[in-house]
């Protein structure tokens, strides 16, 4: 039986990312972003509210999180796309076992980067009701007409 372990996401980083190199071997780069997804929604009074569904932990390996530690600040906007992961320890000081579930990034594209001092982009406002597309309206779109239909003027 196939399995698939897949995610994907767009998101806002909730902290500046965090580079770390890994000892062992050749030095590989890895990259800790924190992504909160929104879930955007409208309450009874047709007012838009925003609520944020989930925080992932995402590690970015190689050069890719290179670059990610470079360009990205906090409330970047990133779609990100990878694998869920278990991390599995005991606590020190309790001795109890620990767990937490983490997404090791595949691909990270970076939708909106934001710099200090940027203001927040607001969100464009609703395209006024325009004419349906003919489809929609019970005609058919116009056509060139056969050849031996065509009048001279």
């Amino acid at each position: 039986m196939p399995y698939l372990n897949r995610c994907s996401f767009i998101g806002n980083l909730t902290k500046a990312p965090e580079l770390r190199f890994q000892p062992a071997g050749e030095k590989q780069a890895l990259c800790l972003l924190n992504v909160a997804i929104n879930r955007d929604s409208r309450d009874e009074s047709g007012e838009k509210k925003t609520q944020t569904t989930f925080v992932n932990d995402i590690e970015v390996w190689g050069p890719s999180g290179e670059a990610c530690a470079h360009f990205l600040t906090l409330g970047s906007l990133v779609l990100v796309e990878g694998r869920m992961d278990l991390d599995k320890w005991q606590d020190r000081q309790t001795g109890a076992k620990r767990s937490r579930m983490k997404i090791v990034a595949e691909n990270v594209q970076f939708l909106r980067i934001r710099r200090p001092g940027d203001e927040p982009v607001p969100d464009p406002p609703p395209a006024p009701a325009a004419e349906p597309p003919p489809e929609q309206t019970g005609r058919r779109p116009a056509r060139w007409a056969p050849r031996g239909a065509r009048t001279e003027a």
